[in-house]
């Protein structure tokens, strides 16, 4: 859920700009409805009439709703030319940072609220996106201050206290986590992507399953369009037991956009569940395939491998796992597991050590913040 939950912003069109064209400008803005946003804004940005710091913010608009339809690298993209044209533009650092982050690009991530920070203090998104980063690099005190800070602007931004119960959860503190999520689901949901969905995770966190697909429904009923709204409800269906609703929603979030990353994962879930490790494969590979540097897809698919009895394409999956993603205890675990399968005792040995060691330091650091 980690890349779900980061809050986005979006940057308003000027009102000089309508001028030119009424039409895509109102659907360049339009709410819940990115297959329309898009190519608004690609109009708008393709016209030879355009002033530069207009085009600056239909690029940053056009790389919000890619961010909401999960292409990250898009995302980036037109972030950074909105940045390039207008430095001054807080909101294109808030989106290209909650991109960054759902890539589990942290540092980026961190200097791009911050950046967004220093250009407007009062950015509640902001400091709630910089929240999300600083408990990915374990400095919980730091990401709970942000939290409350973006609380502070603003009490009723229920992202906000998402990301301060997911600090808690960090701090092995379930019960101040638990209160977080609930304040949360307390305040009414506007819209679909800002309103539902977010409702929808903090039931999602508490383990109401039955609340957050209702919620994650009514995000659908909004914006039929969108791919992520299906995989999420997927999700829920599949952690509340339901693998052949998860499967349904996946699917449909697969045949909405070919490249859901999301969606191909809760798939893969699903049909392990339904004992179809061949097709589980298939969308992992999928995921890879969209994502080469995705160490979640290399995980999954290495131990998909290994429930298959084929040690030596997990081993290989664990192993591009760890080059990705160097600090990942679990991903030597794994690759111990196939290691000894293999009656390779020696390397299994090695990669049982290393993970045990990675796991001690991890665990010693959780007691400093503790203290």
């Amino acid at each position: 859920m980690r890349a779900s939950l980061i809050a986005l912003v979006l940057v308003s069109a000027p009102c000089g700009a309508l001028a030119q064209s009424d039409q895509d400008w109102k659907l360049c803005k339009a709410v819940d409805a990115d297959h329309l946003v898009i190519p608004a804004c690609t109009r708008l940005i393709e016209s030879n009439n355009l002033a530069q710091n207009d085009r600056a913010i239909a690029y940053a608009i056009r790389g919000t709703a890619h961010l909401r339809q999960r292409d990250f690298d898009e995302a980036i993209a037109d972030e950074s030319k909105a940045i390039e044209i207008n430095p001054d533009l807080a909101g294109a650092f808030v989106s290209r940072g909650a991109a960054y982050g759902s890539k589990g690009d942290d540092d980026h991530a961190l200097a791009d609220a911050s950046k967004a920070i220093d250009i407007d203090p009062n950015n509640a998104v902001a400091y709630s996106n910089r929240s999300l980063a600083r408990g990915h690099k374990a400095d919980l005190n730091g990401a709970i201050a942000d939290t409350t800070r973006a609380l502070e602007i603003n009490p009723k931004f229920a992202s906000g206290f998402i990301a301060r119960g997911i600090a808690y959860q960090m701090k092995h503190e379930p019960g101040s986590a638990h209160a977080e999520f609930s304040k949360a689901t307390e305040i009414d949901p506007k819209g679909g992507f800002d309103g539902y969905r977010i409702r929808g995770v903090a039931f999602l966190l508490k383990g109401d399953f039955g609340h957050a697909i209702a919620d994650f429904g009514r995000w659908i009923d909004i914006d039929p369009k969108c791919a992520f709204a299906y995989a999420v409800r997927a999700d829920a269906y599949l952690r509340g037991g339901d693998a052949e609703h998860a499967l349904a929603d996946a699917s449909t979030a697969i045949d909405i956009n070919p490249r859901s990353v999301s969606g191909h994962r809760v798939r893969g879930w699903a049909y392990i569940y339904k004992d179809g490790i061949v097709r589980a494969i298939a969308d992992f590979t999928a995921m890879i395939e969209i994502d080469p540097k995705s160490a979640d897809a290399h995980n999954l698919r290495g131990r998909v491998h290994t429930f298959h009895f084929d040690y030596d394409r997990a081993i290989d999956d664990f192993t591009r796992q760890i080059e990705i993603d160097p600090d990942n205890a679990d991903a030597y675990r794994y690759r111990s597991i196939a290691h000894a399968r293999k009656q390779n005792r020696e390397a299994a040995l090695a990669d049982y050590v290393r993970a045990m060691e990675m796991t001690k330091r991890r665990i010693e650091s959780d007691d400093r913040w503790l203290q």
